[in-house]
């Protein structure tokens, strides 16, 4: 249906417009046809995301606000708003002995312990520490015959003549120069 138009005569009681009752007729099929055209509601296009619209208080649609956060920018248009991180890339690839990690845009790169390696983190710093058993470690290594008893790895290796073993702090890094073994 269409808004209606009450006809008014062509002067003041000249029996050519519409009578009371007809014009208030089309006053009232007029508003509803009104109601029922400008009703406003306001929704969000998914149910994914966070929801920009927030409710509607009598005739008013309100929206929640776009701000801006730790690295994020939120900025203003004409015709749109841009949010992006102002975070350069940290690293582009990472060489492991498995290959290349290439590192972009939402990627994660998760970095693991094993065996007796701990990686801890706390923002902006990754920690990576050892607690090998320098004895088991030693264990591995075959030296040839050897002629006296030694309970110990680090008593053999310390019996060895030519073995320049560096230095072995532990817990944590140590370095082992076993050199060239006679």
């Amino acid at each position: 249906m269409s808004i209606q138009t009450i006809n008014l005569g062509n002067v003041v009681n000249d029996g050519l417009g519409d009578d009371l009752r007809t014009a208030f007729e089309k006053v009232n099929a007029n508003f509803a046809e009104l109601l029922t055209t400008f009703t406003l509601t306001g929704a969000n296009t998914q149910e994914v995301g966070a929801k920009v619209f927030k409710e509607k208080t009598g005739s008013i649609l309100k929206f929640r606000n776009l701000i801006s956060g730790t690295k994020i920018v939120v900025t203003e248009f004409d015709n749109s708003i841009e949010i992006r991180s102002t975070q350069p890339e940290a690293f582009t690839s990472i060489t492991t002995n498995q290959g290349i990690v290439q590192a972009g845009d939402n990627t994660n790169i998760a970095i693991q312990g094993g065996n007796n390696i701990t990686v801890t983190g706390s923002t902006p710093y990754i920690t990576v520490d050892t607690n090998l058993d320098l004895n088991a470690l030693l264990l591995g290594f075959d030296f040839g015959p050897v002629g006296n008893q030694y309970t110990t790895a680090l008593q053999v290796l310390s019996a060895a003549a030519n073995v320049d073993f560096g230095t072995c702090p532990t817990p944590g890094p140590f370095n082992i120069d076993l050199g060239a073994l006679v």
